[in-house]
């Protein structure tokens, strides 16, 4: 058990190398190596440039002290200096050479190991004053750099000393750098490895949840969002946001299906009692009757499975709305001239109260029409016979506000909490036939339009009252 879980630890941390994870670890590296080589080459030209300018000064030195020897004390007494040179005094070996004026050697003071520098002396040392001359040989890896100055107007002299220290010191760091380049570029992508795994640790568990999803279909477990405020985290957070949508629309939709499997049993029973009393008599009028009595059923079960299926969408946010520009006071005018002839029948009068500026609105047309239709329907319904309708459209703020109410019994305060509950039906409802669902379908219409819907008995105890409010266009 020790060892699976030693392999589960290692498989969970080498796991993503094959992925996104081995990528910005190489990446890491990459970008690691190339700034330790440009500060590399930083280093090395630094060096470079001081070593060689410590060479230059070095023969500026000597040169500027051959010079002032021979115009203090004369030109014999510089010649015999130079006779007595001791080459290594100073550590640094350097060559001298005194020429006269047609640049023939008079005097060449040098190391041994220098000779093949000096083959052809008087092509390769011109007097140059202000020349830094270098001397080079297949046979030494280093070169020779040397100045000259003019002793007198017979004689030139010249110095110059050798790169072998500048040469080895930049070999000796390139060298380090060498050795240490490795170490550094395996510890680089070890260390890119180690942060890439920890800052991406939130997307593997939320691979991991995925997968857990997709084995289980279990939506209520949630990723545990990481520390801190960054991207991931908002993507945890919407990730989690998403599941709860899809948890709400899978709850929505278990609802939905028992509520249909509950509700389609007595249309269904009737349905089926009107067939079989029709097969066991050999009537015609009854084979109608039956076939009629089949047909508006069926008509009230597809009538009632696309409410309960648009309440649902728009519950969950889902139900598809074709926005447009709506004039709300048109729209509900339109609608009192529909439902004035149910009202006639009932002996119910319909009073409608508008401005004169239009009501605009950024909505669907359709839908609004049964918001409005459900609401007329259920207030005509629901009133008393010689009783008036009272409908007002206005505009407050920023809302427009529809206001209607009926002059009926009005509704009982134990059913005011569920009336919008699908197909709940009071005990005054009851009496009249309907389905339940009108008051849920505009409750969740309005919502999907941004707003709000509510249901109170008018305060003169007369009634109904219901209000929608709608958040309006701004005005130009």
């Amino acid at each position: 058990m020790y060892s699976e879980k030693i392999n589960s630890k290692t498989h969970r941390w080498w796991s993503p190398l094959g992925k996104i994870n081995l990528r910005i670890a190489w990446l890491f590296s990459f970008l690691f190596i190339c700034t330790i080589l440009t500060l590399f080459s930083v280093v090395f030209f630094l060096v470079d440039r001081t070593l060689y300018n410590q060479e230059v000064g070095y023969l500026q030195h000597k040169l500027l002290g051959y010079w002032a020897l021979s115009q203090t004390q004369g030109t014999e007494a510089f010649l015999k200096s130079i006779q007595t040179e001791n080459l290594f005094l100073e550590g640094t070996p350097f060559f001298l050479r005194l020429s006269d004026g047609k640049n023939k050697t008079l005097v060449l003071l040098r190391p041994e190991a220098w000779r093949d520098f000096f083959l052809n002396v008087e092509q390769t040392l011109p007097q140059d004053p202000e020349a830094l001359i270098t001397l080079k040989t297949a046979t030494q890896p280093y070169r020779l750099i040397a100045g000259g100055i003019p002793i007198t107007g017979e004689l030139f002299l010249h110095i110059g000393t050798s790169t072998e220290v500048r040469r080895r010191t930049l070999l000796l760091l390139i060298r380090t750098f060498s050795i240490l380049l490795i170490p550094l570029a395996g510890i680089s992508f070890f260390v890119g490895s180690f942060l890439t795994s920890r800052a991406l640790a939130p997307i593997q568990r939320l691979t991991e949840r995925v997968q857990g999803i997709i084995l289980t279909g279990d939506l209520l477990e949630r990723v545990p969002p990481p520390k801190g405020r960054d991207e991931l985290q908002d993507l945890v957070t919407l990730f989690n946001t998403m599941l709860d949508r899809i948890s709400l629309l899978v709850h929505r939709m278990r609802e939905t299906i028992d509520t249909l499997a509950h509700d389609l049993k007595t249309p269904l029973t009737r349905f089926r009692g009107a067939a079989e009393l029709a097969l066991q008599t050999e009537n015609p009028v009854r084979w109608k009757t039956a076939l009629e009595e089949g047909i508006e059923e069926s008509e009230k079960l597809l009538q009632m499975m696309n409410t309960i299926l648009d309440i649902s969408a728009a519950e969950a946010g889902a139900l598809p709305l074709q926005m447009e520009d709506v004039d709300l006071g048109e729209l509900v005018k339109d609608m009192v001239d529909l439902y004035s002839f149910l009202a006639e029948e009932k002996h119910v009068g319909i009073s409608l109260s508008l401005p004169e500026t239009p009501l605009l609105l950024r909505a669907d047309p359709n839908r609004l029409r049964q918001v409005v239709g459900n609401l007329l329907d259920n207030a005509i319904k629901y009133s008393f016979s010689h009783t008036t309708v009272y409908l007002e459209v206005f505009k407050e703020d920023s809302q427009l506000i529809l206001r209607l109410r009926d002059e009926g019994e009005g509704i009982a305060p134990e059913d005011l909490p569920h009336i919008w509950k699908r197909l709940y039906r009071g005990q005054q409802a009851r009496k009249i036939p309907g389905m339940g669902l009108g008051l849920s379908l505009v409750k969740a219409i309005v919502e999907a339009h941004r707003g709000t819907v509510t249901a109170t008995n008018h305060p003169s105890g007369k009634g109904a009252l219901f209000e929608v409010r709608l958040p309006a266009l701004p005005s130009e």
